[in-house]
């Protein structure tokens, strides 16, 4: 009985001329949607020249290493014969205007500063050029999408044409640099023989220096017993002036008392105040003034050696001279120093403290021999002189003694002679006392030297010290710098041998057109593709073509009565088999025909067209009971839980964009509908893309649905045929 029903569907079927009419054309479904959405989007990409494109040149040339620079008239220039896109070459007045009517889809500024901004690649602060569109992407997307893509391959080629142009300035520097190299060299090796020089005049400098640190040696020892000898005449010379002070004023009591004795030669004949007591007073005279006579003899010896021992005129001025030439040579070697650009700070710092120290020096020691110049003078000037003064007036005032003592035993008969030697004693007396002012005077200026002399011997003595210290550092320091300018010499003769070969390198370097080129585009992208998707209309068919099946199968359940059998049923599997057959029939002629127009009457290219048709059968079949379960078992309801499958499967199926840039709640449903898989069975039947193990896959899933939807539909009628027979019978009757 289960044959009974089918036929009674399709008697009643084709005896509704109009229903049957309607079901044809519901097998059109499918290929009217997908054939006109398909053929709406078979190929933008390829129509990209009549999208109207706006290009406003503002761009001023600029000169860029001698060269000048305009690139936003190349660019306008190459793009004249780009056919990417309909490019308008217009004012910014136009552009602004037409853009904002909607006549062109983008415009692309070009700055009046681009080339300009192109020719600071080498200053301090480049800066980066600068290429501007504007979209509507609210108008458009896809233009958006379109004009960013182009404005790509624009920034590709203006990066080219640039990278290029710094390509051949970098070159030429090169050959400048070349150039330069050469020149370097030849600087290296005078370099390098000023190294040589350097370091011969160095040896001599420090054979100089180590002369100069014996010779400060010899100084500071001379200077030493030079001091020794100073102090040493500083005690005698206070030993003489305390000396002359008191023969000065012994002197002084001799002149008072010749003078007594003229005044009492009157009373030469008292017998108790004259001659008897002059005779031995004058005895007692005599004595003292033969002592005074010995010591000023060796007044006059003492006084003669110490000019004997002061240093003769020349030797000062010799000296002086000697102290002079020191000073100028410290400047000289400080100034040497100081402008040598290998010394080191520290060699630098000691030359000026030598310097330093002989200018200290210098005024002292001056100083110091001046003293020996007046201590000589006062000697050769006064004190020799008068002791010689002294000396003759003692011998007078000897041999007047000697007289006047023989005179005293003639005194009475003598009287004449004695008060002629009384005058002539007085007059050796008045010379005399002149002699001793004249020695007490000169002491005392050889006194007051004393201080300025031993200053002068210490200071001289500390400065020999160090300028010894001082010349013994600059004989190391010119050691180590010979050490150096030996370095520099062999640094200089490696420089200019490493020059010479980066120059004769620089001049080798002979660029082309092709050696620009591939600086500016040195990778080349070789694009390999596995299979071949001609168009977007070709990468969109699968999802398009899922989609437009589902929708043949739900118009199917929508306007075909489905619900209710053609007769009361008497089991479940008459019931199902009354209606499984209608919607195989209707799902497997709206997919044969969705196969054959897509291929043979709008031209999709299909690798494997058996496999193509077999998976839109299996995928029709799969929605039409999907749709056809839902819509017996519930209802209005069933058909709006279809509606939202069909929601749940374009957006999760992946047929547009890759699953991996959807969102978690897509990524998750997406293994679990059939949609999935009908697009992935097209896609392999189409371009052989996802390969067997897919392949077999989606097969698997789709014939899967199949069987679980029909043994679920056959379940329910089964469950549910008495009630729907009942109610058939009920409305017969009615």
């Amino acid at each position: 009985m289960p044959l009974r029903a089918l036929k009674q569907e399709w008697k009643q079927l084709v005896a509704n001329k109009m229903l049957l009419l309607t079901v044809v054309v519901l097998m059109f479904i499918p290929i009217i949607y997908a054939g006109i959405i398909t053929s709406s989007y078979w190929d933008p990409y390829g129509s990209t020249a009549h999208l109207p494109v706006a290009v406003v040149n503002e761009d001023e040339p600029a000169v860029f290493e001698g060269r000048a620079l305009h690139i936003g008239d190349d660019l306008v220039e190459n793009l004249k014969t780009n056919d990417d896109l309909e490019w308008h070459f217009v004012s910014r007045e136009e552009a602004d205007r037409r853009f904002a009517d909607g006549d062109y889809y983008m415009v692309v500024t070009i700055p009046a500063t681009f080339s300009q901004h192109a020719a600071t690649v080498m200053d301090e602060t480049p800066q980066r050029m600068e290429l501007r569109y504007e979209v509507n992407p609210g108008r458009n997307f896809f233009s958006e999408t379109i004009g960013r893509q182009a404005t790509t391959h624009l920034n590709h080629e203006i990066s080219k044409s640039i990278t290029e142009e710094y390509t051949r300035a970098i070159f030429t520097q090169i050959q400048k640099i070349g150039d330069g190299l050469t020149d370097a060299s030849t600087g290296a090796d005078k370099l390098r023989e000023g190294a040589d020089k350097l370091v011969t005049g160095n040896r001599e400098l420090t054979s100089h220096l180590e002369e100069l640190a014996k010779q400060s040696i010899v100084l500071a020892d001379g200077t030493a017993s030079m001091q020794s000898g100073v102090d040493a005449l500083s005690g005698g010379v206070r030993e003489l002036s305390s000396g002359a002070a008191q023969l000065n004023s012994g002197i002084d009591a001799y002149t008072d008392g010749v003078q007594a004795t003229r005044e009492g030669a009157a009373a030469l004949t008292d017998p108790d105040k004259g001659v008897p007591r002059l005779a031995a007073g004058q005895s007692e005279l005599q004595a003292a003034l033969q002592r005074l006579q010995s010591g000023s003899a060796e007044l006059n010896r003492g006084l003669q050696q110490v000019q004997g021992g002061l240093p003769a005129a020349d030797d000062l001025d010799a000296l002086q001279q000697g102290m002079a030439g020191l000073e100028a040579a410290a400047d000289q070697l400080s100034e040497a120093i100081a402008q040598s650009d290998d010394a080191s700070p520290e060699l630098k710092t000691q030359a000026a403290q030598l310097a330093q120290t002989m200018h200290a020096i210098q005024p002292k020691a001056v100083e110091a021999l001046g003293g020996y110049e007046a201590i000589g003078s006062a000697l050769a000037d006064q004190l020799i002189p008068g002791s010689a003064t002294l000396s003759d007036g003692l011998s007078g005032a000897v041999a007047g003694g000697a007289q006047l003592e023989a005179a005293t035993q003639q005194l009475n008969a003598q009287a004449p002679k004695l008060g002629k030697a009384l005058d002539q004693l007085a007059a050796k007396s008045d010379q005399l006392k002149l002699g001793s002012s004249q020695l007490l005077q000169g002491t005392q200026r050889l006194s007051d030297s004393l201080p300025a002399l031993e200053s002068g011997a210490g200071q001289l003595a500390d400065g020999s010290r160090k300028l010894g210290d001082a010349a013994s550092r600059l004989a190391g320091g010119s050691t180590e710098l010979g050490e150096g300018l030996g370095e520099l010499d062999q640094g200089a003769g490696e420089l200019a041998s490493r020059l010479q070969e980066g120059s004769d390198t620089a001049r080798l370097t002979h660029p082309t057109e092709d050696n620009y080129d591939m600086i500016a585009t040195p990778v080349e992208v070789t694009e390999e593709q596995l299979n071949d998707v001609p168009n977007y209309g070709h990468a969109l068919a699968p999802n398009f073509m899922s989609l437009a099946l589902f929708i043949g199968a739900f118009s199917f359940n929508l306007i075909f009565p489905i619900r209710k059998p053609a007769l009361p049923p008497t089991s479940g599997v008459s019931w199902w088999l009354s209606k499984f057959s209608v919607g195989f029939v209707q799902a497997t002629s709206g997919a044969l025909i969705l196969s054959a127009i897509m291929i043979w009457g709008i031209g999709l290219h299909v690798a494997h067209p058996g496999l193509f048709a077999a998976i839109a059968i299996l995928s029709a079949l799969a929605y039409m009971f999907l749709v056809m379960l839902l819509n017996i078992t519930l209802g209005n309801p069933g058909r709006f839980i279809a509606m939202l499958l069909l929601v749940l499967q374009l957006a999760a199926s992946g047929g547009t964009f890759p699953t991996e840039l959807q969102n978690g709640f897509f990524q998750a449903i997406n293994p679990y509908l059939p949609m999935t898989y009908a697009i992935y069975g097209f896609r392999e039947a189409m371009t052989s893309a996802m390969g067997a193990d897919v392949l077999l896959t989606s097969v698997g899933v789709l014939v899967g649905c199949i069987v679980v939807f029909n043994l679920a539909l056959l379940l329910y009628m089964h469950l549910t045929h008495p009630r729907e027979a009942r109610r058939f019978d009920k409305a017969t009757a009615s």
